[in-house]
């Protein structure tokens, strides 16, 4: 009978073990070895241009009171409600419809080339005014091992890839910050990259910067299946339990 416990300690032993998290899963950004280390990185932070069926605002401003009231509702500062609604969507082929103009190509332009190329072309039908652009709706998706998983809402051009899993809520106990996998779309093709949130060089890649519409999955690690298969350990335990003793009862 002794053997019988000495065997369940065991196992029970390895399972626990099994189940821990090692520390170098838990931790961001790795130190490096001393002769490696480095503190120090540049990574020039991408502009985000206009593409097909982004959400853009655009404000006229005017010396002319009622001509600024067409477009943005008074000259005052507009609510984020009347900036959603005064948004233009841009097209598939690039082009934002505005009023009095019609159809202006806006397509892979910066926000100060839009701006640029709108305030020219309304300028001809309304002198002396100056034109604003801004994104709106902007949003990254975060899904998997995140405490709260979802589309997020930010209002700056771009954000890194750690504040947007910070909009998230963090890692849970089991995201997997060595494969995270950042869907974009560029051109009409969605790409899959894998980042390693652990490498202290993440900040020089190219992906370190979010643009609106990115989705960031988290994968869980290994032992969260592992510590699910734990929940039957104690009926599994029992059972082996019960049968040795059986065994040993009937064999005596």
């Amino acid at each position: 009978m002794k053997r019988v416990f000495i065997l369940t300690e065991v196992i029970l032993i390895i399972a626990v073990l099994s189940s821990c998290i090692p520390r170098k899963k838990l931790i961001y950004t790795h130190d490096q070895k001393p002769k490696d280390e480095k503190n120090e990185y540049v990574n020039v932070r991408p502009e985000k241009t206009i593409q097909p069926f982004d959400n853009i605002y655009i404000k006229v401003s005017s010396i002319d009171e009622k001509t600024a009231n067409i477009f943005s509702m008074g000259s005052g500062a507009a609510s984020q409600s009347n900036i959603n609604l005064l948004s233009y969507t841009i097209d598939q082929s690039g082009y934002v419809d505005f009023p009095f103009v019609g159809k202006i190509f806006v397509k892979d332009m910066t926000l100060n080339e839009a701006q640029e190329t709108i305030e020219k072309l309304v300028s001809e039908y309304l002198p002396n005014i100056s034109i604003s652009v801004k994104f709106v709706n902007n949003a990254v998706t975060v899904l998997g091992e995140v405490r709260r998983p979802g589309e997020h809402a930010f209002y700056r051009d771009q954000v890194t890839v750690f504040q947007a899993i910070a909009y998230a809520g963090g890692f849970t106990e089991y995201g997997n910050k060595e494969t995270i996998i950042l869907v974009r779309e560029a051109n009409n093709k969605i790409n899959y990259h894998y980042l390693d949130l652990t490498d202290k060089n993440i900040v020089s890649s190219e992906f370190y910067y979010i643009i609106p519409n990115d989705v960031i999955i988290v994968r869980p690690i290994r032992q969260k299946f592992r510590n699910l298969s734990l929940v039957n350990v104690p009926v599994f335990l029992t059972t082996i339990t019960t049968a040795v003793t059986l065994y040993l009862l009937f064999r005596n």
